[in-house]
């Protein structure tokens, strides 16, 4: 219970800064929109939506505003208090359900959901997948969605920026294990290949499509470097763009963005 508790005091320290340090920068709200479009022709009013480790809650008032209706939830209670917050001030709090959640421990959350969204590293957080993909079998509806962002084994960028300095961040993510300073806290961290998941998942689901999130962007670590040059900024989105379609990216890419469909009955 302790190391539960520890993570949610990490994200805590860590949301007053969120939106500054990714949602709200150039880059940042770029990679989020990709996302965004891909779920869009899955979407519709009504829509039950569970949006896993919410942060601060921008996907899930965009999914609110689509009709959705959002059971957003978090284990950090100063994430979860922003995005109901937020959800009021747009005017969409009778669409948005907060709910205090932990990934690590993956109990106490019915369904059914027709899409569960995972944005930007959630899934990242969670030390085992079994139990939570457990959870997920079990919440998921017939036909349901699984769209997840999460950061896998390599990315090219990381890699080249940080080798061509030195220093050890260009070769984290290759054991699939490491840990972040999150909040001036200690987490560990892994890194989950786009199959990762429907392993964990089975046979009751299948992939539908894998694609990169961040190929020629970079890292957030590096947004305030490249948005200090526009020509380069946007070069690499187009770039971005251009590689968006192709599957085999998403396994050189900071994320990859994994969208599985249930298939039991």
């Amino acid at each position: 219970m302790a190391d539960i508790r520890l993570r949610a005091d990490a994200f805590d320290a860590f949301a007053a800064n969120y939106d500054g340090n990714f949602a709200r920068t150039g880059p940042g709200r770029l990679l989020r929109e990709s996302v965004w479009r891909r779920l869009a022709p899955h979407l519709h009013p009504g829509l039950r939506v569970l949006d896993l480790g919410c942060g601060t809650g921008e996907d899930a008032l965009w999914l609110a505003a689509q009709g959705c209706d959002v059971t957003a939830s978090d284990a950090s209670l100063a994430m979860l208090e922003m995005t109901w917050r937020k959800a009021m001030a747009e005017g969409l709090g009778d669409r948005i359900e907060t709910r205090l959640f932990d990934l690590n421990a993956p109990h106490d959350l019915e369904g059914p959901f027709d899409l569960v969204l995972s944005d930007f590293g959630a899934l990242n957080c969670v030390v085992d997948l079994a139990p939570l993909a457990d959870r997920l079998r079990r919440i998921v509806a017939p036909g349901g969605r699984i769209a997840a962002v999460v950061m896998g084994r390599f990315c090219a960028l990381e890699t080249l920026w940080y080798g061509i300095h030195g220093k050890r961040t260009a070769w984290r993510r290759w054991t699939g294990k490491s840990s972040a300073d999150i909040g001036g806290k200690r987490i560990p961290i892994r890194y989950w290949q786009p199959g990762d998941l429907a392993r964990a998942l089975g046979p009751d689901f299948r992939i539908e499509m894998s694609r990169p999130v961040g190929l020629f962007l970079p890292p957030s670590d590096l947004f305030a470097l490249i948005e200090r040059h526009p020509r380069l900024f946007a070069a690499l989105a187009r770039w971005e763009a251009q590689a968006s379609s192709s599957t085999w990216p998403a396994y050189l890419a900071d994320h990859h963005f994994t969208l599985l469909r249930s298939v039991g009955s």
